[in-house]
């Protein structure tokens, strides 16, 4: 009973910490854009009276991906299609195909670290989907997307990624995407048209060294969550390996013990 008391006492305790970690992951998405609000206020409202500037004139490269057929036999480069961008604008790797280039396609496509990836082509509710490349790897984008560059001694990566995330710009995405029933699109030219309220550089910057910060924190979370994990998996297999058959069957677990002799 004691040893079965300690592994259900450890189980528990994963648990939590399992617990735990999805509910900071909650926080985390809602702190992103809260915190933004608090800072700049809505992104196409502006109610702080930040001056703005078309999102072209923030950038030094607007620039198409590639549309080479990609591969799934992992020949080449990575290549970032529209599932591995989420709505929230978070990176999703874990479906990931390859597409074969040449040096000079990859000079002219390959991602760097802070750059934007604008999906312009998707269902309507889904067009604007916008990500932030963390050079996490090399990689390429689809043709799907549109990646900024941007002139960062004006814009900060970060907080233009959380200004295209924003609630108000998802809307405002929504109503400039036009197309057929089932794919709507959002061209590089309309894209660069787009006002962005500009605060002051030092502001931005601000803004994502905070939620560096917390996503640090997050990522710790992560880890814990992780063995966590791997303990449980462990402690299952080592309990169940080590049960007799005797042990596992109901009908001898049922059976009183003999009484004690006189």
């Amino acid at each position: 009973m004691a040893e079965q008391r300690r592994i259900v006492d450890i189980l528990n305790r994963a648990a939590r910490i399992e617990a735990l970690r999805g509910r900071a992951t909650e926080r985390l998405q809602e702190f992103v854009p809260a915190l933004f609000i608090r800072m700049f206020g809505d992104a196409v409202e502006n109610p702080k009276g930040w001056p703005t500037e078309r999102l072209g004139d923030c950038c030094v490269e607007v620039h198409y991906g590639t549309s080479k057929k990609a591969n799934d036999r992992s020949e080449g480069i990575p290549i970032l299609r529209m599932g591995n961008v989420t709505y929230d604008g978070d990176l999703d790797h874990t479906d990931l195909k390859h597409v074969l280039l040449s040096d000079a396609e990859i000079a002219k496509y390959g991602l760097r670290e802070g750059d934007i990836l604008f999906n312009r082509t998707n269902s309507r509710e889904l067009v604007g989907k916008t990500g932030l490349w963390d050079g996490r790897f090399p990689a390429v984008p689809a043709s799907y997307f549109v990646r900024l560059r941007l002139d960062e001694s004006r814009a900060d990566p970060t907080y233009v990624w959380a200004a295209m995330n924003s609630a108000g710009m998802k809307r405002r995405l929504l109503a400039m995407a036009r197309g057929a029933i089932g794919q709507a699109n959002i061209n590089a030219k309309e894209l660069r048209s787009i006002q962005l309220p500009i605060p002051p550089l030092n502001l931005q910057r601000r803004y994502g060294e905070t939620l560096e910060g917390a996503r640090a924190i997050a990522r710790a979370g992560e880890v814990g969550a992780g063995t966590a994990a791997a303990l449980i998996a462990s402690l299952m297999s080592e309990l169940f390996r080590n049960l007799s058959p005797q042990r596992c069957d109901p009908s001898a677990m049922a059976r009183p013990s003999a009484a004690p002799a006189p």
